[in-house]
């Protein structure tokens, strides 16, 4: 790649905090080592972001050229996965996530899982992560396990650098212990905790300055409420977001860093005061528990109030154990690495090649959607078709031969093949290899209703041409969530094919295009925006998917017919998802559907993205709050050929 790449962030680019500064450094790393950097901030609210960002981050992204490089801050990309979505195939991009937006404090369970859902699903979409910790990456894999959302970009770890500084003088007999905490006012930095430990440290020998924006007003009155209950006012005090001069004189003039986090991704405040040699007494939240180096200071278990009131009067009353401390920090300085080491390395993620295993993003979507999907499938589709179908092969063969069209990962055929007699043979069929890899594997152990094993061969094929298909041989051809993918003239060149050879036919799950929200008790929901995405979605369903112009919701009817024409016996079912509101278990399903639902509308209708944004962030709340769920119309249709005579055209 060519050594130039945009860099889009949440807000003003010039903020004050970790992630912010950790940006900066890296940019100004890499202009040093000859890079040509842009960096655009947006406009709007983030990390939930409102339709001025999501408009934002849509315009920043379409008006770079094709195959530019961009690297998007995770702050600005996390909760726009459907934006991301739309550039990814035309833009080089890499994530830089600084920890999960999933894992801010104050979350209640719905947004919680909200956030990393939908953090995963943007990071689906890019070619590459960047984390600024070996905890994050770590904290990322164990995220894409828990919501069954592999990762598949590379994940490259380039931690903070720091700027080099002369060592703090320590502290003379009788002089007051100078604390310092830097970060900003927020719950999740734990100032709260700190006031609290403070109170209960004896003596007026020490005092502790805090630096850090109020980016939550409450919690800041909270904080100075605590100070002035427990008498603190000259002991404890709150600075404000200060400039670097600032900043840095405070550090020369500190005695140790006091870091009260719940969690961090880093916490570069910890080797910023290394590199001055001082003591830092800190939690082990996140990443906290890798970045201090022991000896070099004292950590306590997050949000234990009396256990950080321990550790700061031991500091603060023992002089030895201070002396200890300024060692270890003085010998942990030594191994800090620069900004100019860390730009090197993040110029090495961005251009090294890419030797990520072979799974491509497709395979990857289409493997996280089945699966999220199975449960649901298994659920709504017609038993009683599925009878009809073994009924049907054990009146002809003791030996059933059943093709699989668009197998994915086996769905189909592990609901299908227990409720099967005789030695059954599969042809597992689909153009992606990766996914008739995990068919095969999920085919270890299976039997058929005698518990009996079934055999079963993979034909890695694009379904179109379809005469190209293997389908000769078999004695039922079967498909899953299929059939609104494909062309009226590759449903009419199936119906030829398999009345020539007298097949059966056994369709599930093929969505009619209808969806609505339903309330708690399970009655329809559905208002002008609402209509306004569906039309929108239902005519992105027949853009060409690869198969032909594609149906999508008239497909069904379309089969209906042509099976009709060469005089197939037709038994349908009524198969709709009805995954109910306040369901714990279906919400991953419903998240995922209003992305797609809301991506899809994206492609059809880019200048509405920001309304598109609008709609899924407030569907997606209400789901999470347990107010909607949502109903999926599909059909399953079964058909065996009419021993009659030919048909007689006129």
């Amino acid at each position: 790649m060519s050594k130039r790449f945009t860099l889009v962030v949440a807000g003003d680019p010039a903020q004050r905090t970790g992630g912010y500064i950790y940006d900066a450094q890296i940019v100004s790393a890499l202009r040093n080592q000859g890079w040509e950097i842009d960096v655009v901030g947006l406009a709007g609210t983030f990390p939930d972001a409102d339709a001025e960002a999501a408009e934002a981050l849509t315009q920043a992204l379409a008006l770079l050229p094709d195959q530019a490089e961009v690297v998007i801050d995770g702050l600005a990309m996390g909760a726009l996965p459907e934006v991301v979505a739309q550039h990814a195939q035309r833009l080089q991009i890499t994530a830089l996530l600084h920890h999960p937006l999933g894992d801010e404090l104050g979350l209640n369970d719905a947004d919680q899982q909200r956030f990393h859902r939908s953090e995963l699903n943007a990071l689906a979409h890019v070619a590459r992560i960047i984390v600024t910790s070996h905890f994050t990456a770590r904290r990322l894999l164990e995220l894409a396990a828990h919501y069954e959302m592999p990762l598949i970009p590379r994940v490259t770890v380039v931690e903070p650098g720091v700027v080099q500084a002369p060592i703090s003088p320590a502290a003379e007999s009788a002089e007051t212990l100078r604390l310092l905490c830097v970060a900003t006012l927020t719950p999740r930095k734990g100032q709260d905790i700190l006031v609290q430990a403070l109170s209960g440290v004896a003596g007026d020998h020490w005092q502790c300055d805090c630096y850090g924006g109020a980016r939550d007003a409450a919690f800041t009155q909270r904080v100075q409420q605590l100070i002035d209950q427990n008498g603190l006012q000259g002991s404890v005090h709150l600075h404000g977001e200060c400039d670097s001069e600032t900043l840095e004189s405070a550090y020369r003039s500190a005695h140790a860093l006091v870091l009260p986090s719940w969690y961090e991704g880093y916490g570069m405040v910890v080797t910023e005061a290394l590199a001055h040699g001082l003591p830092v007494i800190t939690t082990t939240g996140g990443a906290l528990r890798d970045t201090l180096p022991a000896g070099a200071g004292l950590s306590v278990e997050p949000g234990d109030v009396d256990a950080l009131q321990g550790a700061l009067s031991r500091f603060c009353h023992d002089d030895e154990l201070r002396h200890q401390l300024r060692q270890g920090a003085a010998q942990a300085r030594e191994a800090l690495s620069d900004w100019q080491e860390a730009g090197a390395k993040f110029a090495a993620a961005l251009t090294a090649p890419d030797d990520s295993p072979n799974l491509r993003p497709g395979s990857q979507f289409a493997s996280d959607w089945l699966t999220l999907r199975e449960a649901a499938d298994i659920d709504s589709r017609s038993q009683s078709l599925a009878e009809l179908a073994a009924e049907w092969l054990n009146a002809r063969t003791q030996a059933p031969l059943i093709a699989d069209l668009g197998c994915g990962r086996g769905s189909n055929m592990r609901f299908l093949a227990p409720r099967l007699s005789g030695h059954q043979r599969w042809k597992l069929i689909d153009h992606d290899a990766i996914l008739l890899a995990q068919a095969r594997q999920r085919a270890a152990g299976l039997s058929n209703s005698q518990g009996q094993p079934v055999a079963v061969e993979t034909h890695c094929v694009s379904l179109e041409p379809l005469a190209e298909v293997p389908l000769d041989g078999a004695h039922l051809v079967t498909a899953s969530a299929l059939l609104d993918l494909v062309s009226k003239q590759w449903i009419d060149a199936l119906v030829a094919r398999i009345a020539g050879q007298q097949q059966a036919l056994l369709i599930a799950l093929s969505v009619t295009g209808e969806w609505h929200f339903i309330d708690p008790q399970g009655a329809p929901v559905l208002d002008d925006e609402d209509r306004w995405l569906l039309a929108m979605f239902m005519a992105h369903q027949q853009r060409d998917k690869g198969l032909g112009d594609a149906l999508g919701g008239q497909a069904h009817g379309a089969l209906v017919a042509a099976l009709e024409h060469a005089d197939y016996r037709i038994e349908q079912a009524e198969t709709p998802w009805q995954l109910a509101a306040g369901s714990q278990q279906q919400q991953p399903l419903m998240m995922a559907l209003l992305e797609g639902w809301a991506e899809a509308a994206t492609e059809q209708a880019p200048e509405a993205a920001a309304r598109i944004a609008i709609w899924l962030q407030q569907r997606q709340q209400a789901v999470a709050n347990g107010e909607l769920g949502i109903w999926v119309a599909h059909r399953d249709l079964f058909a065996t050929r009419l021993l009659s005579t030919p048909r007689v055209e006129a």
